[in-house]
């Protein structure tokens, strides 16, 4: 007959109190690394110690009642040491005494401290700083930080092939099919075209599973779409060429209408979308155009910034400019997703 796993780790368990001569030591982990809870040893050490208190008393506990007298066993029994080596408490004078003389200045706390991990850099200075830069910056400042201060890049590793056949498009996938199907709607072309292509490229599901995302992603990016060709004029790309900030900002600014701008994503309203289409109106504003700037997104989404005086908008891009100059010295906290900077 097979005895079940819990009866041989008692078995094994047994073995080694047996095998004990003299003294019997168990040792195990009472809090947690992470946030110092308690934690308990194995089912098997607490029933060892659930029965020496159950079974057994001090001297002069005669009187005392069971629940008192089992307690105190159990704590006669139990050692709790400190966490760390150089704990003060270590070198007080008992049996358990520390002679490790290596952490005693520090349990004398005569040590120096340590600088704190995260310092600031040396400031780095900022003569002329492109458009592209200071866009990218503000949509993922601490990225940017190690991108372009610390030449550090983040690549996420190729995801492997699933195992499972996809029946829906999600996340970045769905998106990029999106944006190609809204330029395309946007510019009356043959939507038909995009989906064979994607068909033949094997980027939608398979069968009719594929004919249901296309659908429901036309119908909603044609909605967009409609709205985006309402407002939608003849733009031109502008020179942009400002000094702000004892910073020369340089670069261009794409699609200008004669009344402002006007920009669309296949997606949901975000904070990082607005502040990336402010900063647009800061430097549109600041050139010296008067115009609205604008955004369309999924759901009815949309933002909008009225006309702004060019000194007004100047002084609004030199706060984004300083922010762009502390970034670089040490992470700047942005929190897009959750509402917005921090």
């Amino acid at each position: 007959m097979t005895g079940s796993r819990r009866d041989d780790d008692r078995y094994l368990f047994l073995e080694a109190l047996i095998s004990a001569q003299s003294k019997l030591y168990i040792s195990y982990i009472g809090r947690s690394i992470q946030d110092n809870s308690e934690r308990f040893p194995s089912v098997l050490v607490q029933e060892l110690v659930d029965y020496i208190g159950q079974s057994h008393y001090l001297p002069g506990d005669e009187e005392r009642n069971c629940d008192e007298s089992e307690q105190r066993v159990k704590a006669h029994i139990t050692c709790f040491h400190s966490r760390m080596p150089f704990d003060p408490v270590n070198y007080t004078a008992s049996e358990r005494q520390s002679y490790a003389q290596e952490w005693l200045p520090a349990a004398k706390k005569e040590g120096s401290a340590h600088t704190d991990f995260i310092q600031e850099l040396d400031p780095r200075p900022v003569d002329t700083l492109t458009f592209e830069q200071l866009q990218r910056f503000w949509a993922h400042p601490v990225r940017a930080f190690f991108q372009q201060r610390l030449q550090v890049n983040f690549r996420s590793e190729e995801s492997e092939i699933p195992d499972a056949e996809p029946f829906t498009l999600e996340g970045l996938e769905r998106y990029q099919l999106n944006l190609q199907l809204l330029n395309a709607l946007v510019e009356e072309e043959d939507a038909d075209k995009l989906y064979r292509r994607y068909r033949a490229a094997g980027q939608l599901p398979y069968g009719a599973f594929g004919e249901i995302v296309w659908e429901a992603q036309c119908q909603e990016m044609t909605a967009l779409a409609e709205r985006v060709r309402e407002c939608r004029q003849p733009g031109k790309s502008i020179e942009i060429d400002l000094n702000c900030n004892g910073v020369q900002l340089t670069g261009w600014l794409t699609q200008v209408q004669p009344d402002g701008l006007l920009r669309w994503r296949p997606s949901m309203l975000s904070v990082s979308q607005g502040l990336q289409l402010w900063l647009e109106h800061l430097v549109y504003s600041a050139d010296g155009y008067k115009g609205e700037s604008r955004i369309f997104v999924r759901k009815e989404g949309e933002w909008r910034f009225p006309p702004m005086e060019s000194e007004q908008a100047l002084r609004y891009l030199s706060l984004y400019i300083e922010g762009y100059r502390q970034g670089m010295n040490k992470p700047l906290l942005l929190l897009p997703e959750s509402g917005g900077p921090g």
